[in-house]
């Protein structure tokens, strides 16, 4: 090839390659601008920005803006538009999502990592569902970044960061006639690298100027210690959820929200996103944030206690950041809800509803900022505002009577099949659908300790018992007559069952039971005294027997007693003759 023509055919060449190594910069030129550190997307305005595919935004008296699936469709997705973000090493998305049976959402992002002028894939957050096999983090990976279980991560060992941000939902339904509804996503980021540290975002607030100097503590208090045994001591993101949305209004269980967020593929309950998206499902603005500790303040002068994710040792020799007063000994990851703020002379304090107590009331700590600050390290918050949609639920109450069964001793079924309470309900509820959790309380008798000094008393405030088993044939056995041992004979107690399901079916009924009164014994037949034996005595002068009633029976006496003495002084008579005296 001649010198000229190969020189031409390089230029053309170049031409050709340009455009394409020019496609990173010209993304990140048109990445709409962000401050702070929080992308919150969910009014028709935002959602009409992005890529709508199968699917189709609205808003509505209760939404701001919704995302479902176009009519008749299955499968669908919306894609936001590129965001020009601070740089970041680490990443949390969250969502809030209507999941219906059969359908799932599933959350990505993608990032464009600077150093490697280049963007990351597709990285998911796994699907969520109703469904409990099939609701679970995806933990997707790549040589430059990463999502494990809730975290995107940008890998690298010098100062690797990402500046741009896109995230996409795929929302997916197994009936064309039912589809899953996307109120909002969010996605926070941080950098901790020396010197690039990005400032939290403030989503709102009520106050324009001086924060109040002291929030009183006004919130729930749930101990996740007395709650389900087989799953109580890793329910705390759970219980930190239950306890927010009780603070805003609802009366749940912690074993309720437990049972909705649990991650089969992580095989836990401490999945952020998850946990959030729980609240979502109850139509609220739920958010996972990096946050410190001005926006902490922020929120509760707004009314807005704040779940945290802290790691603490109680005692100053511990294997983690000291905190005095702490609830658990040890912890290298936990979730506690901060309820309010105050400075006692001098020292800032938090107040908090610490789930890791072995009591309600024991919940209700007091901790020092300074040391709180070392142990809330990777600045982790569950932000829940107020109910969006007054009728948003997550849980679909059944109607059920308690029913003895006739014959059985202890025995008891439900009159619904919604929920089968077979041998398998128990054992599978962290596996199959419909399987869950089944508890007792005493109406009357099922006060907790020092219940007085709980802020508000609730539902989950009550003495709990788990001592309720299951049949094969679809039955279930407890004992009154054992738990009734402090009633009186013929008092009457009434029993309490809840039923939760891990798809969210509830159920709450009664039985009354009346203790039997006690039988009454019969008198024992009076047995007759044995007759002593006589006693051998002194011979005594016989007693004149008394005179007779009769009449004529004194006179026989007395003729009798003249002819004795008679006959006997004959018989003197003749034997002085015959003897010759």
């Amino acid at each position: 090839m001649k010198p000229v023509r190969r020189i031409a055919s390089l230029l053309l060449a170049l031409l050709l390659v340009l455009p394409l190594a020019n496609v990173s910069f010209a993304a990140k030129e048109k990445g709409e601008p962000v401050g702070g550190n929080l992308i919150k997307l969910g009014t028709l305005e935002d959602f009409e920005k992005g890529t709508l595919t199968n699917v189709a935004a609205s808003a509505s008296d209760v939404s701001d803006g919704a995302v479902r699936l176009a009519e008749g469709q299955t499968d669908g997705e919306y894609v936001s538009q590129i965001f020009e973000v601070e740089p970041f090493e680490y990443l949390v998305a969250s969502w809030n999502a209507e999941v219906p049976a059969g359908t799932y959402v599933e959350v990505k992002a993608r990032a464009y990592v600077d150093m490697k002028k280049t963007w990351t894939e597709w990285l998911s957050w796994g699907k969520w569902s109703r469904d409990v096999a099939e609701r679970g983090s995806a933990n997707t990976e790549t040589e430059i970044a990463g999502v494990d279980t809730d975290i995107f991560t940008i890998y690298g060992s010098d100062g690797e960061t990402a500046s741009l941000v896109q995230l996409k939902v795929v929302l997916h339904s197994d009936d064309p006639s039912v589809t899953p509804v996307l109120d909002q996503v969010a996605a926070t980021y941080k950098n901790t690298l020396e010197g690039q540290a990005i400032q939290p975002s403030l989503a709102y607030s009520l106050y324009d100027g001086q924060l109040p100097e002291k929030v009183e503590p006004n919130c729930p208090a749930i101990s996740q210690m007395v709650r389900e045994p087989s799953i109580a001591d890793v329910i705390c993101s759970a219980t930190t959820i239950c306890t927010l949305l009780n603070a805003h209004g609802e009366d749940l269980l912690p074993e309720q929200v437990a049972l909705l967020c649990y991650d089969s593929n992580y095989e836990g309950f401490g999945n952020w996103p998850f946990s959030v998206a729980v609240a979502g499902m109850f139509g609220y603005d739920a958010y996972v944030q990096y946050a410190d500790f001005d926006l902490l303040r922020n929120e509760l002068a707004n009314g807005n206690p704040v779940g945290l994710s802290v790691r603490y040792s109680s005692s100053q020799n511990g294997s983690y950041p000291y905190l005095e007063n702490g609830a658990a000994n040890n912890t290298a990851g936990h979730l506690i809800t901060i309820t309010g703020y105050e400075t006692i002379d001098g020292v800032e304090y938090f107040y908090s509803s610490d789930a890791a107590a072995g009591s309600d009331a024991g919940c209700l700590r007091r901790y020092r900022a300074d040391q709180l600050d070392a142990a809330w390290s990777g600045r982790i918050a569950y932000i829940v505002h107020g109910k969006q949609n007054p009728s948003a639920t997550a849980i679909e109450t059944i109607e059920a009577n308690l029913v003895p069964v006739a014959g059985e001793a202890d025995t008891y079924r439900l009159d619904t099949d919604a929920v089968e309470l077979n041998s398998r309900f128990r054992a599978n509820k962290l596996k199959s659908a419909g399987a869950g959790i089944a508890c007792l309380t005493i109406d009357g008798h099922d006060a907790v300790a020092d219940a007085e000094k709980l802020p508000v008393l609730l539902k989950a405030n009550r003495m709990f018992k788990y001592s309720v088993s299951y049949n094969p044939e679809g039955t279930l056995n407890f004992s009154p007559e054992r738990l009734m041992g402090a009633a009186e004979p013929g008092e009457t107690w009434t029993f309490r069952l809840y039923v939760m399901t891990n798809d969210g079916k509830y159920i709450e009924t009664s039985l009354d039971v009346t203790k039997p009164a006690a039988e009454e014994t019969p008198a024992p037949t009076e047995t007759p005294a044995a007759t002593p034996e006589a006693t051998p005595t002194a011979t005594e002068e016989p007693v004149a027997p008394a005179a007779a009633k009769d009449g004529n029976g004194g006179a026989t006496a007395a003729i009798i007693a003249v002819a004795v003495v008679l006959i006997g002084a004959a018989y003197l008579f003749l034997r002085r003759k015959k003897s010759g005296r």
